[in-house]
């Protein structure tokens, strides 16, 4: 969130308290279930009684929805802005019926409230910004992606990984058999390295990878589907004589994204360049925009095949 402008010293208001002085309470949440990393989902606020100017008590979300969809993917991204958004709206009623922070609670499991704090500003929206800063220590959204990009697992990009673990719980349902399927370890010899594929079965042998929507997942991209397509390779040698059915799936949301948007563009010039190197492998490409659609995909080459 920008910082709204500062008075400018011709303003005569050098020295003029901001006319914003509210009570809030951060709301705190775990975006990825289990990593133990929380950050600030929501602002609770209510006005202080030294206020200049009068503020609606009231909840607001501070995590954009395209942060989320960074974060999460796009289904998930896109469902969890969703539920921030009916967590702010309970709270935000149950504080205009006259429950104080102090006696406020969300709407939801797995969300935790701050302390109550105090925060000064000209705007609502600084305020905000000032009240998330002031928690900085659970983070923000922006800083969680950085931070799981930066120790993601060599196989897979964040989004790569969420991806293929709802694909899994979706392809998988009940019959429990076929999670053998995934994460298939391929035995080497000597001369050809040990791999791990995304799924196999029989000659189908499938990697996953997801399009990116900002410049810097489209340098992650670039990387995992690089080391993926090499596999791939290592696959082929060491299936040689057999009948292999190499394939590069790619996750589609990011193509999604209006088109002429930053994140389309990116999307789309990736996988136009990522498509061209998987055709001179000789390596088959599919692509699905969701979990769900990759599922059955999966299950109509098992038909076919």
């Amino acid at each position: 969130m920008e910082l709204l402008a500062q008075p400018q010293k011709s303003s005569g208001l050098i020295g003029v308290a901001p006319p914003f002085v509210a009570r809030y309470r951060a709301v705190l949440w775990e975006p990825i279930f289990g990593t133990g990393e929380r950050i600030v989902a929501l602002v609770a606020v209510e006005p202080h009684e030294t206020a200049n100017q009068a503020i609606a008590p009231a909840t607001y979300p501070v995590i954009a929805a395209q942060r989320l969809r960074r974060l999460l993917g796009r289904e998930r991204g896109n469902a969890s802005a969703n539920v921030l958004q009916e967590c702010a709206q309970y709270m935000t009623h149950r504080q205009r019926v006259g429950l104080p922070l102090e006696d406020l609670r969300p709407l939801f499991r797995g969300f935790e409230l701050g302390p109550v704090m105090v925060a000064r500003a000209w705007g609502v929206e600084q305020l905000l910004d000032a009240a998330v800063r002031s928690v900085s220590a659970f983070g923000s959204a922006e800083e969680m992606i950085e931070e799981e990009e930066a120790r993601q697992s060599p196989r897979h990009t964040v989004r790569t990984g969420e991806f293929l673990t709802q694909l899994r719980r979706i392809f998988v349902g009940h019959t429990k058999e076929l999670a053998s399927r995934f994460d298939v370890p391929l035995r080497g010899t000597a001369d050809v390295p040990d791999v791990i594929v995304d799924y196999a079965d029989g000659p189908l042998i499938v990697q996953v990878t997801s399009l990116p929507s900002t410049e810097r997942q489209a340098e992650h991209t670039q990387r995992e589907a690089e080391s993926k397509l090499f596999q791939l390779n290592v696959a082929r040698r060491q299936m040689s004589g057999n009948t292999f059915t190499p394939t590069l799936l790619f996750n589609t949301d990011a193509l999604a994204e209006s088109a002429g948007s930053e994140a389309h563009k990116h999307a789309e010039a990736t996988y136009a360049r990522l498509k061209r190197f998987a055709e001179f492998e000789g390596v088959g490409v599919l692509e699905a925009p969701s979990p769900s659609i990759a599922a059955r995909l999966l299950d109509a080459l098992n038909i076919e095949s």
